[in-house]
Protein backbone atom coordinates (compact mmCIF):
# COMPACT_ATOMS: atom_id res chain seq x y z
CA UNK A 1 0.00 0.00 0.00
CA UNK A 2 1.50 3.23 -1.30
CA UNK A 3 2.23 6.14 1.52
CA UNK A 4 -0.59 8.47 2.49
CA UNK A 5 0.65 12.37 2.42
CA UNK A 6 -0.30 12.60 5.98
CA UNK A 7 1.92 9.50 6.80
CA UNK A 8 4.54 11.05 4.58
CA UNK A 9 4.61 14.50 6.48
CA UNK A 10 4.88 12.33 9.52
CA UNK A 11 7.92 10.74 8.50
CA UNK A 12 9.28 13.73 7.71
CA UNK A 13 8.87 15.97 10.38
CA UNK A 14 8.74 13.57 12.99
CA UNK A 15 12.15 12.67 13.98
CA UNK A 16 13.36 13.18 17.41
CA UNK A 17 10.09 15.35 18.00
CA UNK A 18 7.37 14.37 21.00
CA UNK A 19 3.88 13.45 19.00
CA UNK A 20 0.71 12.84 20.16
CA UNK A 21 -2.18 11.45 17.71
CA UNK A 22 -5.76 12.66 19.21
CA UNK A 23 -8.27 10.27 18.68
CA UNK A 24 -6.19 7.69 16.82
CA UNK A 25 -8.20 4.77 18.18
CA UNK A 26 -11.61 5.82 17.07
CA UNK A 27 -12.90 3.39 14.14
CA UNK A 28 -11.13 0.78 15.26
CA UNK A 29 -7.28 2.09 14.74
CA UNK A 30 -7.67 2.38 10.81
CA UNK A 31 -6.40 6.09 11.02
CA UNK A 32 -3.91 5.40 13.79
CA UNK A 33 -0.40 7.40 13.05
CA UNK A 34 1.57 6.20 16.45
CA UNK A 35 2.66 3.20 14.72
CA UNK A 36 4.38 5.50 12.12
CA UNK A 37 5.64 8.17 14.37
CA UNK A 38 8.27 5.37 16.23
CA UNK A 39 8.77 3.82 13.14
CA UNK A 40 9.88 6.79 11.79
CA UNK A 41 12.05 8.04 15.30
CA UNK A 42 10.53 10.35 16.67
CA UNK A 43 11.80 10.76 20.22
CA UNK A 44 8.18 10.28 22.65
CA UNK A 45 5.17 9.42 21.45
CA UNK A 46 1.76 8.92 22.84
CA UNK A 47 -2.09 8.50 22.12
CA UNK A 48 -4.98 10.43 23.58
CA UNK A 49 -8.25 9.92 23.22
CA UNK A 50 -11.65 10.53 24.71
CA UNK A 51 -12.41 7.30 24.98
CA UNK A 52 -11.54 5.81 28.98
CA UNK A 53 -9.06 2.88 28.81
CA UNK A 54 -12.27 0.54 29.34
CA UNK A 55 -13.18 0.84 26.27
CA UNK A 56 -12.24 -1.85 23.35
CA UNK A 57 -11.04 0.56 21.54
CA UNK A 58 -7.57 1.09 23.85
CA UNK A 59 -7.73 -3.05 24.15
CA UNK A 60 -7.93 -3.15 19.94
CA UNK A 61 -5.08 -0.35 19.41
CA UNK A 62 -3.09 -2.14 22.21
CA UNK A 63 -3.55 -5.34 20.23
CA UNK A 64 -2.49 -4.07 16.85
CA UNK A 65 0.65 -2.25 17.99
CA UNK A 66 1.71 -5.56 19.76
CA UNK A 67 0.89 -7.65 16.19
CA UNK A 68 3.42 -5.40 14.39
CA UNK A 69 5.92 -5.29 16.89
CA UNK A 70 5.58 -2.63 18.67
CA UNK A 71 5.88 -3.04 22.52
CA UNK A 72 3.44 -0.93 24.95
CA UNK A 73 6.31 0.46 26.61
CA UNK A 74 7.29 2.79 23.30
CA UNK A 75 4.35 4.99 23.83
CA UNK A 76 2.28 6.94 26.20
CA UNK A 77 -1.32 6.59 26.57
CA UNK A 78 -3.82 9.34 27.90
CA UNK A 79 -7.35 8.66 28.39
CA UNK A 80 -10.77 11.20 28.63
CA UNK A 81 -8.89 13.73 26.67
CA UNK A 82 -12.25 16.16 25.10
CA UNK A 83 -10.43 18.76 22.74
CA UNK A 84 -13.41 20.90 23.50
CA UNK A 85 -12.13 21.44 27.02
CA UNK A 86 -10.49 25.05 27.44
CA UNK A 87 -8.37 22.57 30.18
CA UNK A 88 -7.35 20.87 27.14
CA UNK A 89 -3.17 21.81 27.90
CA UNK A 90 -4.09 20.59 31.80
CA UNK A 91 -4.37 17.49 30.36
CA UNK A 92 -1.97 17.06 28.10
CA UNK A 93 1.66 18.29 27.75
CA UNK A 94 3.05 20.41 24.56
CA UNK A 95 3.79 18.31 21.63
CA UNK A 96 6.79 19.15 19.14
CA UNK A 97 4.30 17.46 16.51
CA UNK A 98 0.23 16.94 17.01
CA UNK A 99 -1.65 14.48 15.05
CA UNK A 100 -5.26 14.58 14.87
CA UNK A 101 -7.61 13.80 12.05
CA UNK A 102 -11.92 12.64 11.93
CA UNK A 103 -12.51 14.86 14.84
CA UNK A 104 -13.47 18.60 14.15
CA UNK A 105 -16.84 18.27 11.81
CA UNK A 106 -17.78 15.82 14.90
CA UNK A 107 -17.60 18.79 17.08
CA UNK A 108 -20.08 21.95 17.98
CA UNK A 109 -17.78 24.18 18.10
CA UNK A 110 -14.58 23.57 15.72
CA UNK A 111 -13.12 26.72 16.09
CA UNK A 112 -12.57 26.08 19.76
CA UNK A 113 -11.37 22.37 19.59
CA UNK A 114 -8.62 23.61 16.46
CA UNK A 115 -7.57 26.52 19.43
CA UNK A 116 -7.73 24.12 22.06
CA UNK A 117 -5.16 22.06 20.15
CA UNK A 118 -3.25 24.37 18.79
CA UNK A 119 -1.83 25.25 22.62
CA UNK A 120 -0.69 21.98 22.65
CA UNK A 121 1.20 21.97 19.62
CA UNK A 122 4.69 23.21 19.65
CA UNK A 123 5.55 23.45 15.71
CA UNK A 124 3.76 20.93 13.72
CA UNK A 125 0.03 20.44 13.86
CA UNK A 126 -1.60 17.93 10.96
CA UNK A 127 -5.31 17.95 10.87
CA UNK A 128 -8.16 17.44 8.59
CA UNK A 129 -12.27 18.29 7.97
CA UNK A 130 -14.60 16.81 6.09
CA UNK A 131 -15.33 19.55 3.40
CA UNK A 132 -18.23 20.90 1.82
CA UNK A 133 -17.51 21.29 -2.34
CA UNK A 134 -17.46 24.15 -3.61
CA UNK A 135 -20.40 22.69 -5.94
CA UNK A 136 -22.89 19.94 -5.46
CA UNK A 137 -24.97 19.09 -8.29
CA UNK A 138 -27.46 16.16 -9.25
CA UNK A 139 -30.49 15.36 -10.29
CA UNK A 140 -31.96 16.65 -7.10
CA UNK A 141 -30.60 20.10 -7.64
CA UNK A 142 -27.48 21.86 -6.84
CA UNK A 143 -25.60 23.49 -3.70
CA UNK A 144 -23.13 25.87 -3.59
CA UNK A 145 -20.57 27.22 -1.41
CA UNK A 146 -18.18 30.07 -1.76
CA UNK A 147 -14.79 30.55 -0.22
CA UNK A 148 -14.96 31.07 3.13
CA UNK A 149 -18.14 30.03 3.67
CA UNK A 150 -19.41 26.62 5.72
CA UNK A 151 -22.32 24.27 6.00
CA UNK A 152 -24.42 23.73 9.42
CA UNK A 153 -25.66 20.15 9.01
CA UNK A 154 -28.34 20.39 11.29
CA UNK A 155 -29.90 23.48 9.25
CA UNK A 156 -30.63 21.69 6.02
CA UNK A 157 -33.32 22.76 4.74
CA UNK A 158 -35.13 19.24 2.90
CA UNK A 159 -34.12 20.31 -0.76
CA UNK A 160 -30.74 20.42 0.11
CA UNK A 161 -30.73 17.39 2.10
CA UNK A 162 -32.26 15.17 -0.99
CA UNK A 163 -29.07 16.87 -2.93
CA UNK A 164 -26.37 15.80 0.07
CA UNK A 165 -28.34 12.37 0.56
CA UNK A 166 -28.10 11.34 -3.28
CA UNK A 167 -24.30 12.99 -3.05
CA UNK A 168 -23.14 10.54 -0.01
CA UNK A 169 -25.26 7.57 -1.33
CA UNK A 170 -23.39 7.98 -4.90
CA UNK A 171 -20.21 8.62 -3.54
CA UNK A 172 -19.75 6.33 -0.31
CA UNK A 173 -23.08 4.42 -0.49
CA UNK A 174 -24.24 6.12 2.80
CA UNK A 175 -26.92 8.43 4.08
CA UNK A 176 -26.65 12.19 5.12
CA UNK A 177 -29.36 11.00 7.26
CA UNK A 178 -27.54 8.88 9.50
CA UNK A 179 -24.83 10.94 9.91
CA UNK A 180 -26.61 14.38 10.45
CA UNK A 181 -30.33 13.96 11.16
CA UNK A 182 -32.52 16.21 11.41
CA UNK A 183 -32.98 18.38 14.48
CA UNK A 184 -35.42 16.31 16.99
CA UNK A 185 -35.37 13.58 14.61
CA UNK A 186 -37.25 10.64 16.44
CA UNK A 187 -34.81 7.67 16.90
CA UNK A 188 -32.07 8.90 15.13
CA UNK A 189 -29.07 7.11 14.41
CA UNK A 190 -26.66 9.71 15.83
CA UNK A 191 -28.07 13.15 17.22
CA UNK A 192 -26.57 16.17 17.91
CA UNK A 193 -27.43 16.24 20.92
CA UNK A 194 -28.31 13.40 24.24
CA UNK A 195 -28.95 13.45 27.69
CA UNK A 196 -25.69 14.26 28.25
CA UNK A 197 -24.97 17.26 26.24
CA UNK A 198 -24.03 17.74 22.90
CA UNK A 199 -22.76 14.79 20.70
CA UNK A 200 -19.69 13.96 18.92
CA UNK A 201 -20.57 11.46 17.10
CA UNK A 202 -22.83 13.11 14.24
CA UNK A 203 -21.78 15.63 11.59
CA UNK A 204 -22.00 19.11 12.38
CA UNK A 205 -20.20 21.09 10.11
CA UNK A 206 -18.64 20.85 6.48
CA UNK A 207 -15.94 23.93 5.79
CA UNK A 208 -15.20 25.08 2.74
CA UNK A 209 -11.73 24.84 1.81
CA UNK A 210 -10.69 28.55 2.06
CA UNK A 211 -12.53 28.40 5.63
CA UNK A 212 -10.64 25.72 6.48
CA UNK A 213 -7.32 27.30 5.85
CA UNK A 214 -8.00 30.74 7.73
CA UNK A 215 -8.97 28.93 10.54
CA UNK A 216 -5.57 27.26 11.06
CA UNK A 217 -3.91 31.00 10.12
CA UNK A 218 -6.05 32.55 12.56
CA UNK A 219 -4.60 29.83 14.97
CA UNK A 220 -0.72 31.76 14.14
CA UNK A 221 0.45 28.31 12.10
CA UNK A 222 0.80 28.52 8.01
CA UNK A 223 -0.47 25.97 5.42
CA UNK A 224 2.94 23.88 4.18
CA UNK A 225 1.57 21.60 2.57
CA UNK A 226 -2.27 20.10 2.04
CA UNK A 227 -4.40 17.04 0.39
CA UNK A 228 -8.17 16.40 -0.43
CA UNK A 229 -8.92 13.15 -0.02
CA UNK A 230 -12.04 12.08 -2.83
CA UNK A 231 -13.25 15.75 -2.76
CA UNK A 232 -14.51 14.80 0.62
CA UNK A 233 -11.73 15.04 3.27
CA UNK A 234 -9.03 17.82 3.20
CA UNK A 235 -5.83 17.19 5.16
CA UNK A 236 -3.45 20.04 5.80
CA UNK A 237 -0.05 19.86 7.63
CA UNK A 238 0.88 23.25 9.52
CA UNK A 239 3.38 24.85 10.84
CA UNK A 240 3.68 27.68 14.00
CA UNK A 241 4.09 31.04 12.95
CA UNK A 242 3.62 32.70 16.03
CA UNK A 243 5.28 32.34 19.02
CA UNK A 244 3.74 30.03 21.60
CA UNK A 245 1.82 31.98 24.64
CA UNK A 246 1.85 30.13 27.57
Amino acid sequence: MSESPPEAWIRAVVPGQSFVDIGGIGEWSCNERVSGAINAGAGHVAMADIQPFTSDYWTFFHNKMAGIGIDRSQYDCHERVDITRSDLPEQLPRFDVLHSTGILYHVADPVTALYNLTRITGQWLITNTVIMPARVENEFGTIECPDGMAFLLPAMSEPQRDIMRQHYKTKFGWSIDDTAPRPQQTGAMMPHRTEQGLSCWPYWWLLSIPAFRALVNVMGFAVRDEYTWEDHAHFLLCERVDPIKD
